[in-house]
């Protein structure tokens, strides 16, 4: 194969896919043909990208259609991803002592802190060193050709523009080769183009640069690559660079991180035989501490304690079973070593959720779903075979999470509750294990979102890939080598099943859409910047690869079709043109005449013939192998076939040729005769010397014009035929052709030439008759607006408005056509002369375009005779006319300035001085004036006008009586507004005294303020002036109507004034309350009030029970006491009477008249008490005196029975004597 152009010989993927086939050593299918279409170049470049692919060469922005587009970018890009490939990347993956050359700094200062910082038990071991073939290549360079003739070499751009660098390689190979003293003398050039010499010479390798391709400022690095990586093909051993250095001698030229790593398989078996032996005794003490009989709490400290070894453990486990393979396996070790530590989080998490469910009722039952919770959060997604199957994976495990969530809100609750109480009914729980469960808690309400979200978005994206995956699979299926027409068909009956019946496309466009919005959403909620990176590149992928693949899938149903369209064409010819073909061969035995005959639709099986070969070639390219094969043999015999009958009859192919060719000569000699005659004609004919008749006259001109170009392409054509039919007629006939060709090229110059002056002409005069004819046709449309307004045939009868604007326009009009007129003179003189200085217009007639010019003159003169009679006639109603508009501007001057005045806003004592003066010298003489020259105009103006001048006038009068009407009311307004502002002011004033008392009262109060304060708001005082303005605004109310808003400010003055009296009234209130002289009359009057009724409480009990003579002391003691009481309040009550005389003074009449009247009251009740008291004092008297005589009677009843008592015992001690003699003697004694 050869390559002429890259960017277009790619396009079809033959070459792509060979040259991958010669660096792979691989065969990969490949669709090959003379007439392949775009859909197998795509699907050839697609198995070339596939197989790049899974080579795991990462292609950024490369897809089928770009090369098959021949992007010159894209097509770089790929050959180059080609090239670091097959020629850099495994050249330098035979250094695997140098990969560690190419990693970051950063890993190796890791692996030499940790060797240096860290016992072996705990290092921290790096297990992958990453790096490119970039880097890989550069770092063998940089320790192997550099270091040993001592140049540096940062890069694969200005490091090699002296051509130093290429030596020095060529001397690290062969130091034979290479003088560097003499090197390092030269220039770039001879550096350069040696260096590329002894290359090509003694190394074999080929000159992919010269030295003008390097020696530049920005060498193109890739082809530095390119070109540096074929000497690692010589290179005698590459291991030296590390293993040969002698130890003592040349161990500092060695950077360290080399030697680390040296050294890093040992030690890495070493740590992996200490992580294991640490992870069995770790489950070991796990299993102990698990069946301990202790408490809930030591329970749950045994586990933290373990779990804080666990997590300091695991970054180490981590490390040291990461995979150090290119094929991502892990060695035997490590393999232990992750089963290990599986165990030991198995054990961790078992534990974990036994103490959950050890927890009492809910608790235990919360963190069971606890774990249930943080497990779906936890699971990974395992991606299947079928995207499909992973996506309905996905879909399940998202409806367990939802339905998992769905008893949230109750954990949550009952949760909180025993957070709070931190016990179980009544049982204590661990703290740590609670705080622990809370945060687990936490962290599961928190990440449960965003985890629905990317299952969701995970669940669209497989299923979205499915869609893919599917498409391309029938897309394979669609791409192929077709077979016969029944196959295709089926294939194109697949086709519109899958995709058009299905409506895949919607059905993509749908699920994308879908997947957009959830993409978005998580993106969203999720804070994590590379993982949002990753969703948005899986997006842009996945629209560019569907872009692809979509254009790839509409264009099968077409290519199906195309395929159908060959069978059937192939099919119809093929069968046609064997009929004829049997046909013929028997014709070629027949006579002359009947073969000519029969061939003389040769041509047309000539195309029948054609269209066969096409579709069965296009059907060879596309069918598999047996049918292309059975294709290819029956051609070849129709073709034979056809050969041998062609040779013999192709002259008949002619004979209808010849027929049609004469015919062809005939009427294309007719054709141009025709058009020559015609235009002959055109040119002679008589023309007007007007705009229309010139236009058209241009008219025909232009499509003589127009045409001259298509009938001198047909003379050339007709030229063409008779050549060819004079090769074929006799040489009498051939003349006779030439010459009538020879005459006919005369006649179309001539046409040519004349048309184009008379042409020029013609254009020339046809602007400005166009001019002409539009001042024409203004001067007559102006005529016509004069006659129109002259024409009146009354004009005292129109309106005058009407006449004084027609006047106006009379002028304007006129003067019009006087412009028109001089305009269409000066322009006809030059049409003219313009007519009659060329021969070409010499069969122009102008009498007509004279005759219209006269016209206008004539037209004009008449015009202006009319207008003057007309203007004279309107003149004389003016005057009149302007005396009524003056009387009426007056008029309704005087109308404004009232309206205005009845609008105006401002002081109302200054609006009150100036409209009353205003309308006390409104008369009636601007009215009359009015009324007079309105009478005046009326008896010349026509009816119709008058009845509008009626309507104006009456509507003047009607302002000028609704004006009298308003201006009393107008006025009475404002001088309620006078009247009220200087109600207000008072009323302020009032309210300021009010204050200022209220002010001083907080301090002092005394007769002096009172005194003030029925000064300030007695009968001469502002709140009687108040009273006296709001009764002027009462009366200038009366005058207005009911319903007159203004009325409206009487009432909200009333309510001013009420409110005033009312602080006038509290603030004297509170000024007899404050004052010195009425707190002592009030206290002694509420003393003798107090005492007046309690005492007549008393009386009134004593009353009672003043009849009852056992309590007769008692109540004498109480009578006694209030008696004394008596001459004391008897002085207080003069006092009050007395200083009640004196402080009636200082106070309003009403209370006054009301304080005595509380006076009154209480000295009836004094005297009543007087009344009731000696009322009781005579009862108490007569009483005494029964009392008196009671106890006197009681006194001698006792004596008496004392008496009686003596006596008997003086009887009974007679009676007891023992003599008689003693019994008289104590008889006589006792008598």
């Amino acid at each position: 194969m050869l390559v002429n152009d890259l960017f277009e010989d790619i396009k079809d993927g033959v070459m792509l896919i060979a040259l991958l086939e010669v660096l792979s050593g691989q065969k990969l299918p490949c669709e090959q043909g003379r007439q392949l279409k775009r859909i197998h170049w795509v699907a050839n470049i697609g198995t070339a990208l596939k197989f790049l692919e899974g080579r795991r060469i990462k292609l950024v922005n490369i897809n089928s259609t770009d090369i098959a587009d021949g992007r010159p970018s894209i097509v770089l890009g790929l050959v180059w991803t080609i090239i670091l490939y097959f020629q850099i990347e495994e050249l330098t993956s035979n250094l695997p002592q140098l990969q560690p050359l190419s990693s970051s700094a950063s890993s190796v200062e890791s692996v030499v802190s940790s060797e240096t910082a860290s016992p072996p038990s705990k290092r921290k071991v790096v297990t992958k060193v990453q790096g490119s073939a970039r880097k890989a290549l550069l770092k063998w360079l940089q320790y192997t050709a550099a270091k040993q003739v001592g140049i540096e070499i940062k890069d694969f751009g200005q490091s090699w523009r002296s051509g130093v660098a290429f030596h020095s390689v060529i001397h690290a190979i062969r130091p034979d080769l290479v003088d560097m003293e003499k090197v390092r003398g030269r220039s770039n050039r001879e550096n350069l183009e040696e260096a590329f010499a002894i290359a090509e010479a003694e190394l074999g390798i080929p000159r992919l640069l010269d030295p003008e391709d390097v020696d530049v400022e920005k060498p193109d690095e890739k082809s530095v690559m390119t070109y540096v990586a074929q000497f690692l093909k010589y290179y005698p051993d590459p291991h030296h660079t590390v293993t040969d250095v002698p130890e003592n001698e040349e161990l500092q030229a060695i950077p360290t991180f080399v030697i680390s790593f040296m050294k890093f398989k040992k030690e890495d078996r070493l740590v992996l035989r200490d992580l294991k032996v640490w992870a069995e005794q770790f489950e070991r003490d796990i299993a102990r501490a698990q069946v301990a009989e202790t408490s809930l709490q030591e329970k749950y400290q045994s586990y933290k304690h373990f779990r804080v070894q666990y997590e300091v453990k695991r970054k180490q486990f981590e490390l040291a079973t990461q995979s150090v393979r290119k094929d991502g396996k892990l060695s035997l070790d490590q393999a232990v070593v992750k089963q290990a530590w599986e165990r030991v989080t198995s054990r961790m998490l078992d534990w974990h959720i036994h103490l959950d469910k050890s927890l009492p009722a809910p608790l235990g039952t919360i963190g069971a779903w606890l774990y249930r919770a943080e497990a779906a959060l936890r699971e990974e997604v395992t991606v299947q075979q079928a995207h499909e199957e992973t996506a309905n994976t996905i879909h399940r495990k998202l409806e367990q999470h939802k339905d998992l969530l769905k008893n949230i809100d109750g954990h949550k609750k009952a949760f909180h509750e025993i957070h709070r109480t931190r016990s179980v009914n009544g049982v204590p729980v661990p703290h740590d294990q609670l705080e622990d469960m809370a945060d687990r808690f936490n962290f599961v309400v928190s990440s449960s979102e965003l985890h629905l979200l990317k299952m969701e978005f995970l669940e669209l994206k497989y299923r979205l890939l499915s869609l893919l995956v599917f498409a391309e699979s029938k897309l394979k299926s669609w791409i192929i080598k077709y077979g016969r027409r029944e196959s295709v068909e089926l294939l194109l009956q697949n086709y519109i099943s899958v995709i058009e019946n299905s409506k895949f496309f919607e059905q993509y466009e749908v699920t994308y859409q879908i997947l957009k919005r959830a993409a978005e959403m998580y993106a969203k909620a999720n804070g994590s910047v590379e993982e949002v990176e990753n969703v948005m590149k899986f997006m842009s992928d996945t629209t560019a690869q569907w872009r692809n693949l979509s254009v790839e899938v509409r264009s099968v149903r077409s290519m199906l079709e195309e395929v159908i369209a060959n069978w059937d064409r192939y099919s119809s010819t093929v069968a046609g043109l064997q009929a004829w073909l049997e046909d013929a061969e028997k014709m070629l035995n027949q006579p002359e005449h009947s073969k000519k005959d029969f061939f003389r639709h040769l041509p047309h099986w000539i195309q029948q013939h054609t269209a066969m070969n096409d579709a069965g070639n296009f059907l060879i390219e596309t069918c598999d192998e047996t049918i292309s094969r059975d294709l290819k043999q029956q051609l070849l015999l129709l073709n034979g076939r056809w050969r041998e009958l062609f040779m013999q009859v192709k002259q008949y192919a002619r004979a209808d040729e010849l027929d049609k060719m004469r015919k062809e000569y005939v009427d294309g000699v007719a054709h141009l005769t025709a058009f020559i005659d015609g235009s002959n004609a055109k040119f002679s004919v008589p023309v007007e010397v007007s705009f229309h008749d010139v236009k058209m006259f241009v008219q025909d001109l232009e499509n003589i014009k127009q045409k001259l170009p298509a009938m001198e392409a047909q003379y050339k054509a007709v030229s063409r035929t008779v050549q060819l039919i004079t090769k074929e007629v006799s040489q009498e006939e051939a003349n006779e052709m030439l010459a009538t060709l020879t005459r006919l090229k005369e006649q179309l110059g001539k046409v040519k030439e004349y048309s184009s002056a008379l042409l020029y002409e013609c254009q020339r005069l046809l602007s400005p008759l166009e001019e002409l004819e539009k001042q024409i046709t203004h001067f007559y449309e102006s005529l016509e607006k004069v006659n129109e307004i002259i024409s009146i045939l009354d004009p005292e009868a129109q309106p005058t408005t009407v006449l004084k604007q027609k006047a106006q326009d009379l002028v304007a009009y006129q003067e019009n056509c006087k412009k028109d007129v001089s305009l269409i003179e000066r322009n006809s003189q030059s049409i003219l002369q313009c007519v009659a200085s060329t021969e070409v217009l010499k069969h122009f007639h102008q009498s007509t375009f004279q005759k219209k010019v006269t016209q206008v003159q004539i037209a004009f003169q008449n015009m202006v005779r009319k207008a003057g009679e007309w203007r004279k006639n309107i003149e004389a109603n003016s005057r009149l006319m302007k005396k009524f508009e003056e009387s009426r501007a007056e008029l309704e001057k005087v109308i404004q300035i009232a309206n205005c005045c009845l609008k105006e806003k401002g002081n109302p004592e200054e609006l009150l001085r100036k409209h009353s003066e205003f309308f006390n010298q409104l008369d009636q003489r601007v009215l009359n004036a009015f009324l007079k020259a309105c009478d005046e105009l009326t008896d010349i103006l026509p009816e119709q006008e008058q009845h509008s001048l009626q309507e104006a006038v009456r509507k003047l009068h009607r302002q000028w009586k609704d004006l009298q009407t308003e201006a009393p009311y107008h006025l009475i307004h404002l001088k309620i507004e006078v009247q009220k502002s200087k109600f207000l002011v008072t009323v302020e004033e009032c309210k300021a005294e009010l204050a200022r008392q209220n002010k001083v009262l907080s301090r002092e109060g005394n007769e002096r303020m009172i005194k003030e304060h029925m000064l300030f708001f007695g009968d001469k005082g502002s709140y009687h002036l108040c009273e006296k303005r709001l009764q002027r605004m009462e009366e200038l109310c009366q005058k207005l109507p009911v319903s007159d808003p203004v009325r409206g400010t009487l009432e909200s003055s009333q309510r001013i004034l009420k409110d005033l009296k009312s602080q006038i009234d509290s603030t004297y209130m509170k000024l007899t309350e404050h004052s010195d002289t009425w707190k002592g009359y009030r206290s002694r009057f509420s003393e003798l009030a107090n005492w007046i009724s309690s005492t007549e409480k008393e009386l009134k009990k004593i009353k009672e029970n003043v009849n009852d003579t056992a309590k007769y002391k008692q109540c004498k003691a109480s009578v006694g006491e209030i008696r004394k009481h008596i001459h004391k309040h008897g002085e207080n009550h003069n006092w009050l009477k007395s200083r009640l005389v004196v402080l009636t003074s200082l106070c309003p009449d009403l209370e006054a008249k009301e304080t005595e009247d509380e006076l009154c009251k209480l000295s009836s009740d004094f005297k009543r008490l007087l009344d009731l008291l000696a009322e009781i004092e005579n009862t108490l008297g007569a009483v005494g005196d029964c009392v008196q005589y009671k106890e006197e009677v009681k006194s001698a009843i006792e004596e008496l029975i004392n008496n009686s008592k003596e006596v008997q015992a003086e009887a009974e001690k007679i009676l007891d004597t023992e003599s008689l003699l003693q019994a008289q003697q104590l008889l006589l004694h006792h008598q």
